[in-house]
C-alpha cells in the first residue's frame, strides 16, 4: 500500500503533464503537485516539522489543500483540516487540543488567526498564510519554491496516521478521528470499484475538505488518476455549480439533501436541464434524501445515475445504495459496502438483535479509524473487538437492506452538518437568564432540520427570542444556532421519574406551537 504522497510520485512518472487539481484559479499537474508538495515538505522541514507532528489547516476549498496533503504525507506528520464554519473559541479548543506545529490559513480568517495569536499557548507555533494581498510578500508561494532538501528525513510509512478530522461527540467535546495512509488506500480502491471509477472521471468536490466526505472522495479520485475540480465558493451557488460542471466536464459530485433542494428551486426558474447531456454521477451523503428530491433529481437529469451512502469520520464508507436500487428500497441507506465485513446490530448486551430489530450499529471496515486524538476512553467505548460504533441506531429489514432509525440519539443534521443538541444546551446553559432548557430538531424542506430550543427563564428573567439567539451566535458556529425559541413554564418541560427531559415528547409538542404560528399568519424561518 501507498502513502498519498507515492501516490502523486506514480502519476507524476507516467503521465507527468495531466491536470491532477483545478480549482478555477489555478490548475496544478501531478509532475507540478510532486514538485510543490516536495518543497513545501522541504519548508517545514526547515521549521523542525517532522514524523507525527501535526500540520493545521483553516482555509475554503481550494488547490493548495493538494499540496499541504502531499508535504504532510513525505513528512510523516499529521494533516489537520479544521472546519472553516466554527467559530473562534471552537478553533481554539480544537488547536490547544491537537498542538500543531503550524497553522497555514486564507487570508479571509486572518481576524480569527490574530485572536489566535494572543492567546496563551500558541507563541511557538508557526503560521503561514496562503494568499496575501501582496503577492511579493506571500511565503506561501516562497516555501513552494523552498528546493534545499533534508536527508536525514524519518521515512514516511503506509502504516503511520496521516490526518485527524475533528467531529463532535455526544458530550460536545470535539473528538479528533486519526486514521492512516492504510487506511485512506483501501478506502480509495472500495470507493473506486463501488463507483466504478475511471482515470478519464473528473469529479465536481463541493463539500468542504475540512470534511470526511470531500477529503476521502479526493483521496479516491487521486488515487486513480483523475482531474479533480473544486468548488471554492463559501456557500452553495447553484448557477456557479452548473457552469464548474459545463465547463471542467464533470462526472461526478457528492452533495448534502439540503444542495439538491436547493439545486431543484433553482431549476424551477432556470432552463438548465441540458448542462449535464453525458452520463453523471450523483452522490447522496452525509444526511438522508426524501423520495420526492431523488425522484426530482432523476426527472431533470433523466441519464445521471444516483447513488447515496452512509458513513462517518470513524469508519468511512460503511453503507451504499446503488441507482437501481434506489426506488425499490426506500427508506434504507443499502447494503454493506464491497470488501467490508457484515454489519452488527447489537442490543445493550452487545448481542446481536434479530432481523427488524432495532440495535446500535457496529462496523467494521478495512478503513476503521486507529483512535481519538488524546482520548483513549472514548476510543474504548467505540470498539467492540475489530467493530466501530458511533451511535447510530438501526435495523436491517428482510432483504438484507440497513434503516437507520435514529442518527447518534438526539443528534440534528442541519444542510449535512451533525448538531448535537447537548453542546448547543452546555453553551445556552450557562446564560444567567436561562434556568434550563432542551435542544431538539425540527423537519425543515430546505435544511433537512433546524435547531429548536425549549427555555426555562429564571425568575424576573426577560429575554426574547431574537436576543437569545444572537446572544448564542457570539458563543456557536451560526449553523448551531436555534432558529426558534419557545419559552415555557417548568411544569410544562416534560421530564421521566427520574427529571430527564424527554425530548420524543418535546418533538411532538412542537408540532401544535408551530402549527398554531403558522394559523396565526406568522411566518416561520
Amino acid at each position: 500500500m501507498l502513502t498519498f504522497d507515492q501516490i502523486i510520485d506514480g502519476h507524476a512518472s507516467k503521465y507527468p503533464m495531466k491536470i491532477a487539481v483545478n480549482d478555477e484559479k489555478r490548475k496544478l499537474s501531478f509532475n507540478k503537485l510532486l514538485n510543490h508538495g516536495k518543497n513545501l515538505s522541504n519548508y517545514f522541514s526547515s521549521l523542525n516539522i517532522k514524523k507525527k507532528d501535526r500540520i493545521a489547516l483553516l482555509a475554503y476549498n481550494c488547490s493548495e489543500f493538494l499540496e499541504i496533503m502531499y508535504a504532510s504525507s513525505k513528512l510523516g506528520a499529521l494533516i489537520l483540516p479544521i472546519n472553516f464554519r466554527l467559530n473562534s473559541e471552537e478553533i481554539l479548543e480544537i488547536l490547544r487540543d491537537a498542538e500543531p506545529k503550524i497553522i497555514i490559513y486564507q487570508i479571509f480568517f486572518e481576524n480569527t488567526i490574530k485572536l489566535i495569536k494572543k492567546k496563551s499557548g500558541f507563541k511557538n507555533i508557526n503560521f503561514l498564510m496562503i494568499n496575501v494581498l501582496n503577492k511579493k510578500k506571500c511565503k506561501y508561494k516562497k516555501a513552494l519554491k523552498y528546493n534545499k532538501r533534508f536527508y536525514k528525513l524519518e521515512k514516511s510509512l503506509a502504516s503511520d496516521c496521516w490526518s485527524i478530522m475533528y467531529t463532535s461527540g455526544t458530550t460536545g467535546k470535539p473528538k479528533g478521528v486519526v486514521r492512516d495512509h492504510n487506511g485512506y488506500y483501501n478506502l480509495s480502491l472500495i470507493t473506486a470499484v463501488e463507483l466504478g471509477i475511471k482515470k478519464e472521471d473528473k469529479p465536481l468536490l463541493v463539500m468542504p475538505l475540512c470534511h470526511a466526505n470531500s477529503f476521502n472522495f479526493l483521496c479516491a479520485y487521486i488515487t486513480i488518476g483523475c482531474t479533480v475540480g473544486i468548488y471554492t465558493k463559501k456557500s452553495f451557488k447553484p448557477d456557479y455549480f452548473f457552469k464548474l460542471i459545463y465547463k471542467n466536464g464533470s462526472t461526478f459530485t457528492s452533495l448534502v439533501p439540503t444542495h439538491y433542494i436547493i439545486i431543484l428551486e433553482f431549476l424551477k426558474k432556470e432552463s438548465l436541464r441540458n448542462v449535464i447531456k453525458k452520463k453523471f454521477t450523483f452522490m447522496i451523503s452525509s444526511a438522508p434524501a426524501r423520495i420526492d428530491v431523488k425522484k426530482n433529481i432523476l426527472k431533470h437529469f433523466k441519464k445521471a445515475k444516483l447513488f447515496e451512502l452512509y458513513g462517518s469520520s470513524e469508519s468511512g464508507w460503511v453503507t451504499m445504495l446503488h441507482p437501481h436500487q434506489q426506488f425499490d428500497n426506500i427508506g434504507t441507506v443499502g447494503k454493506e459496502v464491497v470488501g467490508t465485513d457484515i454489519i452488527k446490530l447489537l442490543n445493550k448486551n452487545f448481542k446481536e438483535v434479530k432481523e427488524g430489530e432495532v440495535g446500535e450499529l457496529y462496523a467494521k471496515t478495512p478503513y476503521n479509524f486507529s483512535h481519538y486524538w488524546n482520548n483513549k476512553i472514548r476510543t474504548k467505548k467505540a470498539f467492540f473487538n475489530d467493530y466501530v460504533t458511533v451511535g447510530d441506531l438501526a435495523k436491517r429489514n428482510k432483504d438484507g437492506f440497513i434503516e437507520l432509525v435514529d442518527r447518534k440519539k438526539n443528534m440534528i443534521i442541519s444542510g449535512g452538518e451533525n448538531i448535537y443538541p447537548s453542546e448547543v444546551e452546555n453553551i445556552i446553559g450557562s446564560n444567567i437568564l436561562i434556568k434550563d432548557l432542551a435542544i431538539i430538531g425540527y423537519p425543515d424542506k430546505k435544511w433537512g432540520e433546524i435547531v429548536c430550543c425549549f427555555a426555562i427563564l429564571k425568575e424576573g428573567a426577560k429575554l426574547t427570542e431574537k436576543e437569545l439567539i444572537l446572544w448564542t451566535k457570539k458563543k456557536l458556529a451560526s449553523y448551531k444556532c436555534p432558529k426558534k425559541v419557545f419559552f415555557i413554564d417548568d411544569k410544562d418541560m416534560p421530564r421521566n421519574a427520574t427529571g430527564k427531559i424527554l425530548h420524543k415528547h418535546l418533538r411532538e409538542k412542537i408540532k401544535f406551537l408551530i402549527q398554531e404560528e403558522e394559523d396565526s399568519g406568522k411566518r416561520f424561518k
